[in-house]
């Protein structure tokens, strides 16, 4: 009833690899244990319009470590929560989670090996029944598996040249019902050669991409760019280049010369503006990304259409609001120290009652490439004893070639890959006293098909909750949620629910 643990099959040798000659020296190493226990009233386990109600008890022993030496580099957590139910004991079951990456300095400076493994719980389609609680049971839900290797060179020359060459594995594995097998395999082989601006320089840029499902032929992507480079400004960098791309996908070839410009322009450390746009088979592609932070506040926005599949968004999460990220950025010019810095986020994460992650857009669950187009918008705001954080997101994707009807229709329905998604969640924590915490979390977002206006599911949540530290390694919270899902695509319902829960560090 627990189902498999193939997955840490895969994990514990990645750890192994990456750590390398780490192992030999422990003081290097930090490793935090913890475990937690909530438990859960709900009168909607299932999320059905026929509501079943129980008593959920969840135990979460989990890991969170980090290793520092010369040549290696490794930062990861796990977590093995384990669900118990009182009434529906078919839903019991073991839903592991990691998310692990580190560096292994072969040759020194020279050769490098990047190392990742990502075990994840997701959703197979945005227009079925979600929750961010683990305690209900939707048979909308899968575990997701990535891992990826990636060897790679890099180097400097004469006459300000650099360059770098890289090969990335990665293995994704969807265990979802909707698409019978979803092993792939992705080999991305991608490098440049670079001479600095001083003001003027160039890069040229390679990247083939192969994608593979099981039984199935490869959808291959190739691109090649001559870059020339302006540095007109020591804070601004502007660029132009010209390329010619190979794609060769299922039912269609697409080739022919692709043009473009950029600009990066960082006029503080606290600063970062990037925008490229280019002309590619598909029409306009771009990417642009503004990161600014002040003492208390820090701002992401970004937005980006390109081409992209199912296991290289598997790979990119997390795609909401990344609050670990963001407090990172906001202590970067005040902590140097990676570690360091993290404790503090991690700690002011726990003691504000902070998820480390706000919601975006479902990743899709289709077996081909599919055309992206995604804007992110995500604000926080830190004071002495409130903390806001904002999220909103937009992704709209349509598939690159008509692979509707025949042998193709098994590569996923329709509406799971030209669809809109739009939402917004927005999380306010508040220092009653100095050792109790008041958080509240809204959310909505809304799924549309694109080939039919009316075809949507629409879902709003609320959750409010009080926290307190018993010690300094010990906390309890105790609060409620609703959730209310409106759906002319799948079973529409509602959801109360009051939990109540403990979490422990151990030294």
């Amino acid at each position: 009833m627990f189902g498999n643990f193939r997955c840490w099959g895969r994990v514990l040798p990645m750890i192994a690899l990456v750590s390398g000659s780490g192992l030999a020296s422990a003081e290097s190493w930090r490793v935090v244990p913890s475990i937690g226990l909530e438990s859960t009233l709900t009168n909607n386990v299932n999320l059905s319009p026929n509501r079943i109600s129980d008593w959920v008890n969840q135990l979460t022993p989990g890991v969170r470590f980090n290793e520092t030496s010369a040549h290696t580099q490794l930062n990861g957590a796990i977590a093995v929560p384990v669900l118990l139910y009182a009434r529906t004991s078919e839903n019991n079951r073991v839903v592991p989670e990691a998310n692990i990456a580190g560096t292994l300095e072969a040759i020194d400076k020279f050769l490098f090996v990047d190392a990742n493994a990502s075990v994840s719980q997701q959703f197979q389609t945005p227009f079925g029944a979600r929750s961010a609680s683990l305690a209900n049971a939707t048979q909308n839900r899968y575990t997701a598996q990535s891992y990826s290797l990636s060897p790679y060179i890099k180097g400097n020359m004469p006459g300000s040249l650099s360059y770098q060459l890289r090969d990335t594995n990665t293995w994704s594995d969807a265990n979802a019902s909707s698409i019978g097998s979803g092993r792939s395999y992705v080999n991305e082989i991608n490098g440049f050669v670079t001479r600095a601006p001083t003001p003027l320089g160039w890069t040229f840029e390679y990247d083939r991409s192969d994608l593979q499902f099981s039984d199935q032929q490869s959808q291959i992507t190739e691109i090649g760019r001559l870059r020339g480079l302006d540095r007109i400004d020591p804070t601004v960098e502007l660029s132009v280049s010209i390329g010619y791309e190979d794609n060769r996908f299922f039912l269609t070839e697409e080739r022919g010369t692709t043009y473009g410009a950029g600009v990066r322009w960082r006029p503080s450390d606290r600063t970062t503006v990037r925008a490229n746009w280019e002309h590619r088979f598909f029409g306009s592609a771009y990417d642009v990304a503004v990161d600014h932070s002040t003492r208390l506040t820090v701002w992401s926005l970004s937005a980006s259409r390109n081409i992209s599949s199912y296991p290289q968004q598997l790979a990119t999460l997390p795609q909401g609001g990344n609050v670990d990220a963001l407090l990172n950025a906001l202590y970067a010019t005040r902590i140097v120290d990676p570690i360091q810095r993290q404790t503090l986020v991690d700690q002011l994460i726990r003691d504000r009652g902070l998820p480390p992650v706000l919601p975006g857009a479902v990743p899709l669950l289709a077996q081909q490439n599919t055309l992206f187009e995604t804007a992110t918008a995500t604000l926080g705001l830190l004071g002495a004893r409130n903390s806001i954080f904002f999220n909103a997101f937009r992704s709209r994707s349509e598939p690159v070639e008509d692979l509707q009807g025949g042998t193709f229709a098994l590569l996923g329905s329709d509406i799971n890959i030209n669809n809109t998604q739009i939402g917004a969640n927005a999380i306010w924590t508040h220092q009653l006293t100095a050792s109790l915490t008041l958080a509240t979390n809204i959310g909505w977002s809304r799924a549309t098909d694109n080939t039919n206006a009316g075809a949507a599911t629409r879902l709003y949540s609320l959750q409010t909750y009080l926290s307190t530290p018993l010690s300094a390694m010990t906390s309890v919270y105790g609060g409620a949620r609703y959730q209310n899902s409106r759906s002319n695509q799948s079973e529409s319902f509602h959801e109360a629910a009051v939990f109540v829960g403990l979490t422990h560090t151990f030294h």
